[in-house]
């Protein structure tokens, strides 16, 4: 499969209403880093939600990200883009057990 990404110079303005839960703030967290003039209200405040904030947000080499699944997909993602920048992710113990391992190769393939 070939992808093409590319970054939109579109101006849009708009309000989407959302119910504050711990997965969609997760995703508006992650936009708002790739798109700095987005605008969250009404966002979780879950231990999940403040990882991912405090991860996005921060310029730390080892982020952890505790127990936040959600999390650690998303940021693996997100810091795979960010070219110069070196970021080793880990969480709880549980965590380190969980897969990502089918992520990190599609990654590697982009």
């Amino acid at each position: 499969m070939n992808l093409l990404l590319q970054t939109s110079h579109s101006n849009l303005k708009a309000q989407i209403a959302v119910t504050g839960s711990k997965s969609e703030t997760n995703r508006l967290l992650l936009l708002k880093a790739l798109f700095p003039n987005v605008t969250l209200a009404n966002t979780s405040n879950s231990d999940d939600s403040e990882v991912m904030q405090k991860a996005l947000q921060g310029n730390e080499e080892i982020v952890d990200i505790h127990h936040a699944g959600t999390a650690m997909r998303f940021l693996t993602a997100y810091f795979a883009v960010n070219e110069g920048r070196e970021v080793v992710l880990t969480g709880s113990s549980r965590m380190q057990e969980r897969p990502i391992k089918v992520l990190v190769e599609a990654l590697e393939q982009l």
